[in-house]
């Protein structure tokens, strides 16, 4: 990060592309190409419409000779400062993605993206510090400018890591892990001896980010004396910053590579550096092969902990397209307020290190200071088309109690999965009932600060928690009388959003942990994996329900009855109980003998349904989790 740095504008007075000379190349090389002009400033230049220079950058990475931007006058350099060698082009459904190098510059970028609407990149030149930006208008015809380099590569001061307390950074707190933390998710728990070398956080997702650590680590072994724990921690805090979104956060170099082949513009890379360095990330370069650059810093002070997780996190942000989050005293980058624990993760996140219940968190300025007003979330789903997970618990679920009235996390958990969402957990008292029960956010670095109520049958608010400063909920020793409750939760807020946070980035796992005396007792039948219920029987048209609980990781679960009379067929459903409209497998055979199966299910409770469409006994239900 560059702090109190501000940017100024180019003064350029040489014109971008330079002379008629190169413009009559251009036309040239695109053919039916809009005519390229000059702005009268001669900061701006326009080289042709999209669709044109799509097809020229196709003809170029088929021939290096054909290159789009290569003058016909060879002698004159300032026709030559946008020639390019392309590594990489990507067309399929009228979308293009196109990464290169600036031709003799091996430290450079050059990236586009888009369609023949809307072409967009950079080609950024770090030796000579001047970045160059592509962009489209209305009628599709492509421009280019000359920008400040910080603009491309908004975290490139080196300075910035001279004038930093390093001492400071050395001493960061790392988080915690909530005892509630069991796996609910691949993310989600402490480091359990997996290969750092293959991690997946959503397996089988279309969209795909890359975290090459290749160059600090030698096999399956980290370098430098880095622990492994300490590298699934990196990896473990860049998936809880993004585990809102369908995007599998993988350190495992053949599911990226199979991701950019399917489809290069759902995927990313950061490449780990094994040296001290500014960390940084060419702009919206997410959909391209240009990679952003995290240097781990070994003498420093920055940590696996948290400082080489944060910053992966802030440089992904930088490829998604979102920049720096500034205000306040911190200039360029906002410090947070220390008396919420909270800042933006496009801000200075090393001021929350020695923070114990930190949260930073994807912002659009709505604090007091903010000087950029970004909505980051919809950059990410909207701009760049990576779509939020589905949700849940969408109508809602019974709270699961055993019965001796615990309530474990390993069967009672969610995810907040966007800004409002909230999640409901129905159960029942009879008599006089007592509740216990803490909510905790279960990501390693998450953002979710949890906010729980209790309402009941009347719609009357009964209890609220929303511990300040904690980000958890918590019920001790509430009494209920007897009824039908219902157990709201939301991501929280502190404060105002002018001076605290809101709701708006408050999203993630939590789990629940507790008691409930006095409960009505489950009313499913819970089935234990591989083990046959034998002896069901129903009469014609009713349901008979099961439910057995999928841990995180699982490749399938396998639904069966086997009957020798009647008509059972078979159901099975999410968090709900199914119904013949509403299900994830079934089996509807005229007889008996039924079989469905969930491939890669997500963890949860899964209801078995076996409908009667004619009577049966002797019917034995099974569900085995592989």
């Amino acid at each position: 990060m560059k702090k109190n740095s501000p940017q100024k504008t180019s003064n350029t007075t040489q014109g971008i592309l330079g002379s008629s000379l190169l413009c009559a190349s251009l036309l040239s090389a695109f053919g039916a190409a809009t005519a390229a002009t000059t702005a009268t400033d001669g900061t701006r230049q326009e080289i042709g419409n999209a669709d044109a220079l799509i097809r020229s950058l196709g003809a170029q990475h088929a021939n290096p000779n054909a290159s789009f931007l290569r003058s016909t006058d060879t002698s004159s350099a300032k026709n030559k400062h946008l020639d390019t060698d392309i590594t990489d082009y990507h067309f399929k459904d009228g979308l293009v993605s196109v990464s290169g190098k600036a031709r003799g510059s091996a430290n450079s970028h050059f990236y586009l993206k888009g369609n023949a609407k809307n072409l967009r990149g950079y080609l950024v030149k770090h030796d000579e510090k001047k970045a160059y930006e592509y962009s489209t208008d209305a009628n599709g015809v492509v421009s280019v400018t000359e920008v400040p380099i910080n603009k491309v590569v908004p975290d490139l001061d080196e300075n910035w890591l001279k004038a930093t307390t390093f001492n400071t950074l050395a001493g960061a707190i790392h988080p915690v892990y909530s005892p509630m933390a069991l796996r609910q998710a691949r993310h989600i728990g402490p480091y359990n001896n997996e290969d750092v070398t293959k991690l997946e956080s959503k397996p089988g997702s279309a969209w795909v980010f890359y975290l090459n650590h290749s160059a600090v680590m030698s096999g399956t072994t980290p370098l430098n004396g880095v622990s492994k724990e300490n590298m699934y921690r990196v990896w473990q805090i860049v998936a809880d910053q993004f585990s809102m979104y369908n995007i599998n956060i993988t350190t495992n170099p053949a599911v990226y590579n199979a991701a950019k082949s399917a489809n290069i513009l759902r995927t990313g890379v950061l490449n780990f550096v094994n040296q001290d360095g500014r960390s940084n990330a060419p702009l919206s370069s997410f959909g391209t092969t240009s990679a952003g650059t995290l240097y781990r810093n070994p003498s420093s002070g920055f940590d696996y902990g948290y400082g080489i997780g944060m910053t992966a996190a802030h440089e992904i942000g930088h490829q998604m397209g979102m920049l720096h989050d500034g205000g306040g005293s911190g200039g360029e980058y906002f410090e947070g307020i220390a008396a919420f624990q909270w800042g933006p993760i496009m801000g200075n996140y090393w001021m929350g290190s020695q923070w114990a219940a930190s949260r930073w968190t994807w912002s659009k300025g709505e604090y007091n200071t903010a000087n950029r007003f970004e909505d980051d979330l919809r950059i990410m789903n909207v701009n760049e088309s990576i779509p939020y997970v589905a949700d849940d618990n969408p109508s809602g679920k019974n709270l699961a109690v055993d019965t001796a009235g615990n309530i474990s996390p390993s069967t009672n958990f969610g995810q907040i999965e966007k800004t409002g969402d909230t999640d409901t957990y129905n159960f029942t008292v009879t008599g006089n009932g007592k509740l216990d029960l803490k909510i905790d956010p279960i990501e390693y670095f998450g953002m979710l600060d949890v906010d729980a109520k209790i309402y009941n049958s009347a719609n009357t608010l009964i209890a609220s928690s929303n511990k300040a400063v904690n980000r958890s909920a918590e019920f001790i020793g509430l009494n209920l009388s007897a009824g039908n409750y219902r157990l709201v939760i939301a991501g929280g807020a502190e404060g105002t959003p002018q001076n605290g946070f809101s709701n708006y980035s408050s999203l993630g796992y939590y789990g629940l942990k507790g008691a409930l005396v006095g409960s009505t007792p489950p009313v499913d039948v819970m089935l234990t994996s591989g083990v046959g219920l034998a002896n069901q029987s129903a009469s014609t048209g009713t349901w008979k329900y099961y439910a057995i609980d999928v841990p995180a990781g699982k490749t399938s679960i396998v639904f069966n009855v086997n009957g020798a009379n009647g008509d059972a067929d078979l159901y099975s459903q999410l968090s709900v109980k199914p119904t013949t409209a509403s299900y994830k497998c079934k089996s509807d055979g005229a007889t008996s003998v039924e079989t469905c199966t969930v491939n890669a299910p997500a963890a949860g409770r899964y209801y078995l349904g076996v409908y009667a469409y004619s009577a049966f006994n002797t019917l034995t239900v099974k569900a085995t989790v592989n």
